[in-house]
């Protein structure tokens, strides 16, 4: 389970609808079989029993908070569509043991209880750590949840028919505390995802049973809990199985077109199903009439060339004794912290139990979960509070580490004392020649002098589209008029390419360069650095230093998209030049995407240099990148709109730039998202995709609009869907397609998120691509890689490292310049994501939201502008952590002494009430948050 939560709001005959439409119909034969739509369950304090299912009817019901026995409401409730029915989240594992399980029904049998198993696990510690809320705003304070229900839907497909085993495990949103039905504290669920997921990741990687019934059949789990023996499948089993929906929409499609204002019965849906499965594959097989549809699937394993592993394997698990308790708690605060500033304790047990599983750990339930309490205690009582306060609720990201809390000191001191070292001899500024002074405004002039003046720490922001890059050539140009370098690294291999074009300079990743010079890291994120002589585990063979001269005494290191660096990478940048006696320049824009993991390194600088010596800092803010076609048929700036992304990115007035981008007809709505993703479509497949940026928050979102973009594209015959190769997630690719590199490789001289076209496919199944890859806004605005122009990507990299690259995600298209680009804005949308999004185009920048009418399409406009998730250090977390702790009351008042408050009796029968009375998150002492989990 690594999955994220939905919360669901809408009427509830819609939430039946929705249950359904994340399955095949082939899961319509297994639904025949049970009793009812949905299994219910009640928990509080710690223990949960299942309730009497519900029916289609009762589901409704139940979702619209009414008692299932009595049709009663729970409390007072809302009957608009926008009431929060519940909170979802998804049981699920790796393809692979949905194969095994459709491949053997002993393990089938396993995988179910084990996902029964986390549900009860899951539900039992929400039990005793969620919440509602009680009071008026400002003083509200966390009530401990007595009774949660919660419902779990079965599916054994995804939606396109392969097997794909899940559960959907739906929270109510009507919970049982302070002697009423009141709403679920819905903020403080979804802040215990990690946990959640944690939790059920782990009850089913560790089940005894399951694992026995794995290696009964040979089969091996990696760490991640994939099984090797059928690894290999998952993506030509889904591919198929896409293939198979894609021929039933066209059979229907067909039909429909034959026989207007008439709907396809059972039967015929049987027979498309029967001949999808047929289509394609003359030579195999056809199902007898009565054989289920494990059998097909069996069938079509076989024609990819599985074959059952010839013996068992041994089981022997990690015991539980052998695992140091006090080494496991270190490494988790680890992880924490490669991954975010602050965290809280929900955090830390997600992190214990994605470990447990890890680290091979399979035992019963209950010793599983005493180790995991054990664990999460130890890690917490290492932890240090942002807040020195008692009562902070639970939810709230409230604790670091020394380690996190060091590194960020150790830069902002760096920083400081930069900003404070006197500035190097005011070198001659030579004139610049015409060719670099050709279209500069005054603020890229001044620019260009601060950078190339004497001072140790240059911090320059500015605007997308600002022409910050376009400064760096001129820089350049002066400092080896002076005979001073200029080098520059870039959080990414691919911007270090687009750079190097535009530059000349040498470039590179800052994580090259900081690993050229004895920097190294593990996957948890534990940073260390090798002294020369020592042997260096990587290599086997003893570090002797970078093995080429970077820096030079007063040379400028450019750090380029600098608010994307993580604190770790930035610490082991300012060590080197601090070594090697360079100047620093730190180039971005905090208004962009943050580092993924810890960031605010820009902030960082920027603080030292306001603080220290504000003429080191400078904001450029004239907007060059955008343009339109006037009355004549020039091409002249658009101006107007520059200033909208202004406003966009100084966040002024969301509203008012959404009435704007309305009545310039850059705001398009749709009913939903196929009719998104298909109107979309139209536009990427009609004209060059190089040219044209798809961007969308989710990668679901993303494989939804490059899969219909080639779809299109290979009924009109401009992509080969014959001769393909079937990548690992099941995308198939072939002759035409445009895809992206995942994975920087030097030998093939690729990076990560490079772009490229497909010429052929050899027949071992490798790729013949040329380069596309979109740059900034240097010349001609296309950047292609250096080398040969002719790529071969071998097989094993395009199955592992190979995607359709029709869309991505806005961390794909920072840095790119293109001549159109449409965002897909939604209710995870942040402020930085789509102020990236709507500047990437330069002719046209369109959004494009789901929404009924512009009225609720201008809501979510707002709503996206005002969110901001960038993490920007340990001290702007703890500013976070403080003010949401500031919402609520530190104690809970009570009316009267507990011994003389009426208790009604619980509404849901086998629950215990909690042992004491209002017991809960907010209302314990600091160190009793150490018994999370119990």
């Amino acid at each position: 389970m690594r999955g994220g939560m939905k919360v669901y709001a809408g009427g509830p005959a819609a939430a039946r609808h929705y249950i359904g439409a994340d399955r095949g119909r082939a899961d319509d034969y297994y639904l025949a079989k049970g009793a009812g739509i949905a299994r219910r369950y009640a928990a509080g304090a710690g223990r949960v029993r299942e309730l009497a299912p519900l029916s289609g009817e009762d589901y409704e019901g139940w979702v619209a908070g009414l008692d299932p026995a009595t049709g009663e409401p729970r409390g007072r409730l809302r009957t608009d569509d926008r009431a929060v029915r519940f909170v979802e989240v998804v049981v699920n594992g790796p393809k692979s043991w949905s194969l095994a399980a459709a491949l053997h029904p002993d393990i089938a049998a396993a995988y179910d209880a084990a996902q029964d198993c986390a549900v009860e696990q899951i539900l039992a510690w929400l039990s005793e750590h969620a919440t509602t809320r009680v009071g008026s705003r400002g003083v509200q304070v966390q009530v401990p949840v007595e009774v949660l229900e919660a419902a779990s839907v079965q599916h054994y497909t995804s939606r396109a028919g392969d097997p794909h085993r899940h559960l959907h495990l739906q929270l109510l949103a009507r919970v049982f505390a302070a002697e009423k039905w009141r709403g679920l504290h819905t903020v403080a669920i979804r802040d215990f995802l990690a946990a959640i997921n944690g939790i059920g990741h782990a009850a089913m990687a560790t089940d005894p049973q399951l694992r026995a019934a794995w290696a009964a059949h040979g089969y091996t789990p990696d760490a991640t809990g994939e099984l090797l023996q059928l690894a290999p499948f998952v993506g030509p089993m889904s591919a198929r199985a896409a293939q198979i929906a894609t021929n039933i929409a066209r059979y229907e499609r067909e039909w429909t077109q034959t026989h207007p204002g008439e709907h396809a019965g059972p039967a015929l849906r049987r027979a498309w199903e029967a001949r999808a499965w047929a289509d394609g594959r003359p030579d195999k097989v056809h199902p007898r009439p009565g054989e289920v549809l494990e059998d097909r699937w069996r069938e079509e394993l076989t024609v990819l060339g599985y074959r059952d592993p010839a013996h068992p394997v041994a089981f022997t698990p990690t015991p539980v004794g052998a695992l140091d308790r006090n080494a496991a708690a270190d490494r988790v605060l680890t992880r924490l912290a490669a991954a975010r500033s602050a965290w809280n304790a929900a955090d830390i047990r997600g992190e214990v139990e994605q470990m447990l599983a890890a680290d091979g750990i399979v035992a019963e339930a209950a010793v599983r979960l005493e180790l995991a309490e054990d664990l999460t205690a130890r890690a917490l009582s290492r932890c240090v509070p942002l807040l020195e306060r008692e009562g902070v609720p639970e939810h709230i990201r409230a604790w670091t580490s020394r380690p996190v809390l060091d590194v960020e000191a150790d830069l902002a001191a760096r920083f400081a004392a930069r900003a404070g070292q006197p500035a190097l001899p005011e070198p001659r500024q030579e004139r610049l020649p015409a060719w670099a002074v050709a279209g500069l405004d005054d603020g890229q002039a001044a620019a260009i002098e601060l950078l190339a003046g004497g001072r140790q720490l240059v911090v320059m922001e500015g605007a997308a589209g600002a022409g910050k890059t376009t400064t760096l050539a001129a820089t350049r140009y002066l400092l080896e008029c002076e005979g001073r370098g200029l080098a520059v690294v870039t959080p990414t291999m691919k911007a270090a390419k687009v750079a190097r074009t535009e530059t000349g300079a040498p470039t590179g990743s800052a994580a090259w360069l900081a690993y050229q010079y004895g920097w190294r890291w593990t996957e948890s994120g534990d940073w260390t650095r090798l002294t020369d002589g020592q042997l260096d585990p990587r290599t086997g063979h003893d570090y002797t230093g970078p093995g080429v001269t970077w820096l030079r005494p007063g040379d400028l290191l450019v750090i380029d998209e600098a608010g994307m660096l993580n604190q770790d990478t930035a610490r082991a940048l300012l060590h080197i030049a601090d070594e090697c006696q360079a100047r620093v320049a730190l180039l971005g824009d905090r208004h962009q995407l943050a580092a993924v993991g810890r960031g605010g390194v820009l902030d960082l600088a920027a603080a030292a240099t306001d603080r220290v010596d504000p003429g080191a800092s400078l904001n450029l803010e004239s907007v060059h990148r955008f343009t339109r076609t006037d009355a004549a048929g020039a091409t002249v700036p658009d101006d107007e709109y520059a200033q909208l992304t202004l406003a966009m990115r100084r966040g002024h007035d969301s509203g008012a730039v959404f009435d704007a981008l309305l009545a310039r007809n850059q705001i398009r709505l749709h009913l939903d998202f196929k009719a998104l993703c298909g109107a979309l479509a139209e536009v990427a497949a009609d004209g060059p995709t190089a040219e044209v940026a798809l961007v969308a928050d989710t990668l679901e979102q993303v494989d939804a609009l490059s899969a219909t973009v080639q779809a299109r594209l290979v009924t009109a015959g401009r992509v080969d869907d014959a001769d393909v190769v079937t990548t690992r997630s099941g995308q198939r690719i072939g002759a035409g397609d445009r895809i992206a590199t995942r994975r920087n490789d030097r030998g093939l001289d690729v990076a990560n998120r490079d772009t490229w076209t497909v010429t052929a496919v050899d027949e071992c199944g490798g790729l013949l691509v040329t380069p596309c890859t979109r740059g900034g806004d240097g010349p001609g605005g296309e950047v292609t890689s250096t080398g040969p122009d002719v790529r071969v990507l071998p097989a094993d990299y395009v199955t592992d490292y190979v995607e359709l690259a029709y869309a991505s995600t806005v961390h794909g298209v920072q840095g790119d310049t293109v001549t159109a680009a449409h965002l897909v804005l939604g209710h995870h949308t942040g402020a930085a994501a789509a102020y990236v999004g709507m500047t990437r185009g330069r002719t046209a920048n369109t959004a494009h939201l789901i929404a009924a009418d512009p009225d609720e399409a201008r809501e979510q406009w707002i709503a996206a502008f005002s969110r901001d998730r960038a993490d920007l250090g340990s001290r702007h977390a703890a500013g976070l952590a403080a003010r949401e702790a500031d919402r609520y009351a530190p104690i809970r008042p009570l009316d009267q002494p507990p011994a003389t408050r009426a208790r009604p009796p619980a509404p849901a029968p086998g629950v215990r009430r909690p042992d004491t009375e209002r017991r809960g998150p907010s209302m314990v002492p600091r160190v009793a948050a150490l018994g999370i989990g119990r």
